[in-house]
């Protein structure tokens, strides 16, 4: 990681102390954290507002989520996420473009897809009713059930059975020849004969955002610049490996007209964010959405307007784009699924045991006491008092010592510090991390000032368990304390020049890629592949025939996780999702380790970093700190 340089660090730090000044830090509690706390303080803050606009609050919604094993009951219908005025109804008769109702129920996991689609040729139109490969009848997507022919393909490979799309990448879509015949030309909005165009959804850069980058980019993090120059690679490189029919990705940058990333970020911000919407749709003739500003009152809008979204509404529920299919897809694992790997994980190999591993030696001969640390918003709480419901009557657990915190990052310090009190008086062994990362840092150092000395859970969510957040915890709290599941894939695999996207850049560039970056290779890749699946005759609804048709993919190191649309949420083989991640690694924090980067601290795979996927867990307990 890049070490700042003495000028560099004082124009950073006056440009963060303006930054703080301007996110209105509590001077007290600032004052009260000393030289190495306020340290941290202005790192976590830093990094936090630089990734809020795309992930906080849809982070923290999946990590107090996904604490127990499910949202709700699927079946039960009586369960809708309505998180500010961005969020969503069942049955709300949301119309696009031409009039289609979005009907049904989000607690029904069958329910709903949109009955038609703007300017389908075949694949589009269609009633609603199952959300499972064949959902809406309509048109077939041409080739995207079939078995893959053989043939000559557009780098000169031969395409078999098994050869994926794009050499070396174990993610990029089973391979087609090369295509001949008519592709349909203009096969729905944003579709032409030879173009699909993609928007690339940005937010205004401010005065804060730019001293944010540059503070970010001394750290370690590659440049806005670098990110880009990497994602025109493999953009242009996938132009021409991929199998389109004869089109081309247009990739299109707008930066948002009328939306605002906070708000949009807390499901808010609505009429600008279909404002946003509607322009992409009218004024630039868009079929998607990608790589960016996908926030979950977007998607919304989007979906209501016929536009796809892919990378939309990270760590929603399954039954949220389920109910705006087929046009919102992600990668990140959804919450549902997430829920239920974690309450696996709990009933498994944590229940009914010591917790041998707490900081405090008196700890380590009682059977776990487990709390919790979630935030205090309703829809938050409600999915929490379910899902605790649904641990007991699985596992018989008792119920946990839960602590409601504030999401107002001026009042983390206080409340980690009364949150603590709570738990240390409860004897609270086990702290079970539904939280954001931020707060994790304070937990831990008010942990160390209280003299508690729990075993810290991780359940892999809001980027607790990656390796540069957690060199921010209180070391001493965490080393020797630290375990649970990561959906993240070891760094090694994802970032730097022995990864798969660092691989293919040397190959296509002849350059090493750029630190601190993957230039949006799995986001990339993805797209194409899904773009591929769905045949010439390219629709929203060819897009979902495709997706569910596509086998596993990521085998066999599986650096961003084992990929499928084909298994449900709860494990069902004959199931389909819209999230593709779909297991998880357990790991361990070692404080002394040498990561990939250089750096001392590390997250320590077990099992040779075997990835577990539902019903997988072993019942024995974690083989960490051997």
């Amino acid at each position: 990681m890049r070490r700042l340089d003495a000028q560099a660090a004082d124009d950073v730090s006056r440009a963060v102390a303006r930054h703080l000044d301007e996110l209105g830090a509590d001077p007290a509690a600032l004052a009260a954290l000393g030289p190495d706390g306020l340290r941290r303080h202005v790192r976590a803050r830093v990094h936090l507002h630089t990734y809020l606009p795309f992930y906080i609050l849809g982070l923290l919604l999946l990590a107090s989520l996904a604490l127990f094993p499910s949202l709700a009951d699927d079946r039960a219908g009586d369960v809708a996420l309505d998180a500010g005025d961005g969020g969503w109804q069942a049955g709300a008769g949301a119309t696009g473009p031409t009039g289609a109702g979005v009907g049904g129920t989000a607690g029904d996991a069958d329910a709903t897809v949109v009955s038609s689609a703007p300017g389908a040729r075949s694949g589009g139109a269609g009633g609603g009713g199952d959300a499972g490969p064949q959902a809406g009848g309509g048109g077939q997507a041409a080739g995207a059930d079939a078995a893959p022919a053989t043939g000559p393909m557009r780098d000169g490979r031969v395409c078999e059975p098994g050869v994926s799309q794009v050499e070396g990448s174990s993610y990029a879509g089973p391979c087609r020849p090369v295509f001949q015949g008519d592709n349909g030309g203009a096969t729905y909005r944003g579709v032409s004969g030879d173009t699909i165009r993609i928007v690339r959804r940005t937010f205004p850069e401010t005065a804060n955002s730019q001293a944010v980058a540059a503070f970010a980019e001394q750290a370690g993090a590659a440049s806005s610049d670098d990110v880009a120059v990497v994602r025109r690679a493999f953009l242009d490189y996938f132009n021409e490996t991929f199998e389109l029919y004869g089109r081309r990705v247009e990739l299109v940058e707008y930066v948002s007209q009328h939306g605002n990333a906070t708000n949009e970020a807390q499901s808010r911000g609505r009429e600008g964010a279909c404002l946003d919407a509607e322009q992409i749709v009218t004024e630039l003739d868009a079929f998607a959405v990608a790589i960016g500003g996908g926030t979950s009152t977007f998607s919304e809008c989007a979906a209501q307007r016929g536009l796809m979204v892919f990378g939309a509404a990270a760590y929603f529920p399954e039954s949220f784009y389920r109910h705006y299919s087929p046009y919102l897809w992600d990668t990140t694992m959804n919450c549902e699924r997430i829920s239920n790997l974690t309450a696996e994980y709990i009933g498994k190999r944590l229940l009914n045991r010591p917790a041998r591993w707490a900081g405090d030696p008196a700890y380590r001969t009682r059977e776990r006491r487990f709390g919790v640390y979630v935030p205090n918003n309703d829809a938050y709480q409600r999915c929490t008092n379910n899902t605790q419901r649904m641990m007991t009557e699985r596992y018989g657990a008792p119920e946990s010592v839960r602590y409601n915190y504030t999401l107002d990052v001026s009042r983390f310090p206080d409340e980690a510090a009364r949150a603590v009190v709570q738990f240390r008086q409860a004897g609270v062994t086990s702290l079970i991390l539904a939280c954001d990362p931020i707060s994790v840092m304070f937990l831990t150092q008010s942990a160390t000032a209280q003299q508690w000395r729990p075993e810290w859970i991780l359940i892999g969510t809001a980027l607790t368990d990656l390796e540069n957040t957690a060199r921010l915890y209180e070391q001493s709290q965490v080393d020797g304390s630290m375990f649970g599941q990561s959906q993240l894939g070891n760094p090694r695999d994802i970032l730097g020049p022995d990864s798969e996207p660092g691989r293919l850049y040397h190959r296509i560039t002849g350059q090493q890629i750029p630190d601190g970056t993957a230039g949006d290779y799995f986001a990339l890749v993805q797209l194409f592949s899904m773009l591929q699946a769905a045949g010439p005759e390219l629709t929203p609804e060819n897009v979902r025939r495709g997706a569910f048709a596509m086998p596993e993919r990521g085998a066999p190191n599986f650096p961003a996780g084992r990929w499928s649309f084909a298994v449900g949420v709860d494990g069902d083989p004959n199931g389909v999702s819209h999230t593709a991640v779909i297991d998880a690694r357990e790991v361990y924090w070692d404080a002394n380790a040498i990561a990939f980067d250089g750096e001392r601290g590390a997250f320590i795979e077990t099992y040779g970093g075997r990835r577990f996927t539902h019903g997988e867990w072993p019942e024995e307990e974690p083989p960490v700190y051997p």
